[in-house]
């Protein structure tokens, strides 16, 4: 049975005991291994900048950050580089990048109080269209830059990973005040679903239509308050490495988009953020997507936040969810009972599906996505009856019943815990030789508490 999940799963006071600021952004390192590494997002000011930069040339902020880390270099010491966007649009790509000087490493600060950084980049652009439109942006850039567009540029296609406005790698990167904005329009013809619908702005409703504004690339103790970030599908995307935590703290941030729009492999808090839904172009909108690790201690939560829509008459249906989880990776799964002909998924090193026999990763499986909502004031565009979603699973009717859908190759359903995880793959685990009896039964993979 693939229906047990509870519809809406509510944490019980000591689980919501685990779930503070503190405890959340504590530890750091190795999964399973992580140690005490204190954070206290707070504790840092917000200083005068060094720079402020004026709205110009596409890749005028850009270059700002070039001469910051020539400074930098020539002075021969770490340190913190802090810049101001002035007010205005600032066009262009932005990327920090991890530098490292002497003993240390450039940590940068950048804010600006009625600023917005946009382009238009998406995750279907080809490498050579992607250097085509921006090698001139980065021209004379430093070798960290470099090395960052030139693998980039170098793919066929760019991916997700690398379809951001801005593009954070430095640990220790404060943002603050101003606006993202990925301005891509859902409507490159290679990336649609055939058929698909459009609406009045030429979106297409359906295909693969991913497009960051903010990208955390695997970048530790990353500190965003007051930003503005906009798109439709995957506008923030806090990605962490395969097997340590890296941690995000937000504040005060708006989130806007549609499908998966704030997702990834990272630990995350967020404090008193709005996270806006959009219903004009797809017919279904997940605001989260976690991809977290099953040995990862904690995923995203959301504190004190608001879960807002912007009124469109899909919104106004109330089937919208605040997430589902991100089965990263998956080929062929091992959940279900699969209508093809001798179909089989065993464990190995790569996820792969050629029909009917196909493999699963141990990062694919252990990709379980962690997600928690405290305190918080849900709106009428989510189903209050099922605010989870599967992947490519079913889904639930207005009284929470459970709608199987037809079998998929890459489906998962919705898991609260460590005890969905063990009944639906039970055997198949033994099957394989995995033990993960050391799981703790009560530790929350999804859940809520305290929300209006």
């Amino acid at each position: 049975m693939l229906d047990e999940t509870p519809a809406r799963p509510q944490l019980s006071p000591a689980q919501a005991a685990r779930f503070t600021r503190a405890q959340v952004l504590a530890r750091a390192g190795m999964f399973g291994a992580e140690t005490a590494d204190h954070w206290d997002p707070d504790a840092a000011g917000w200083p005068d900048a060094d720079v402020t930069i004026s709205p110009g040339a596409p890749g005028q902020v850009q270059r700002a950050v070039e001469a910051a880390i020539a400074r930098a270099r020539a002075a021969g010491t770490p340190g913190r580089v802090v810049l101001a966007l002035a007010p205005g649009r600032h066009e262009g790509l932005v990327y920090l990048p991890r530098v490292r000087l002497g003993e240390g490493w450039l940590c940068f600060t950048l804010q600006g109080a009625g600023a917005e950084l946009q382009d238009d980049i998406d995750a279907e652009m080809t490498g050579a269209e992607y250097r085509r439109r921006f090698a001139a942006q980065f021209e004379g850039c430093s070798p960290e830059t470099r090395a960052i567009f030139e693998r980039i540029a170098a793919r066929d296609k760019i991916t997700t990973a690398n379809a951001s406005v801005l593009r954070v790698e430095a640990d220790e990167t404060r943002l603050r005040g101003f606006a993202v904005t990925n301005r891509y329009n859902c409507d490159r013809a290679e990336a649609m679903d055939k058929p698909t619908s459009f609406n009045a702005a030429g979106q297409a409703g359906s295909g693969q239509h991913q497009a960051v504004a903010l990208l955390s690339a695997s970048a530790d103790r990353l500190h965003a308050e007051g930003l503005r970030l906009s798109s439709y599908q995957d506008t923030l995307y806090l990605q962490g490495p395969k097997d340590r935590t890296v941690r995000a703290f937000l504040s005060g941030c708006e989130i806007e988009g549609d499908v998966d729009f704030i997702f990834g492999q990272a630990t995350a808090w967020f404090q008193g953020c709005t996270i806006r839904s959009r219903g004009t172009r797809a017919e279904m909108a997940w605001a989260t997507a976690p991809a977290t690790s099953l040995r990862a201690a904690y995923g995203f939560v959301f504190d004190d936040c608001d879960f807002t829509h912007d009124g469109s008459a899909r919104a106004l249906a109330g089937r919208f969810q605040l997430g589902r989880q991100w089965f990263e990776g998956v080929r062929a799964t091992p959940y279900g009972q699969a209508p093809v002909a001798d179909y089989a998924c065993r464990l190995g090193a790569v996820s792969a599906y050629d029909p009917p026999l196909g493999t699963i990763s141990r990062e694919t499986l252990e990709s379980v996505g962690k997600c928690v909502v405290l305190n918080s004031r849900i709106g009428a565009h989510i189903d209050p009856a099922a605010p989870w979603g599967a992947w490519n699973a079913g889904d639930r009717d207005p009284q929470g019943r459970f709608r199987p859908a037809p079998w998929h190759p890459r489906m998962r359903p919705v898991q609260a815990g460590p005890g969905d995880f063990l009944r639906l793959l039970g055997p198949w685990l033994e099957r394989e030789g995995l033990d993960y009896r050391d799981l703790d039964p009560e530790d929350p993979w999804l859940g809520e508490a305290g929300n209006l």
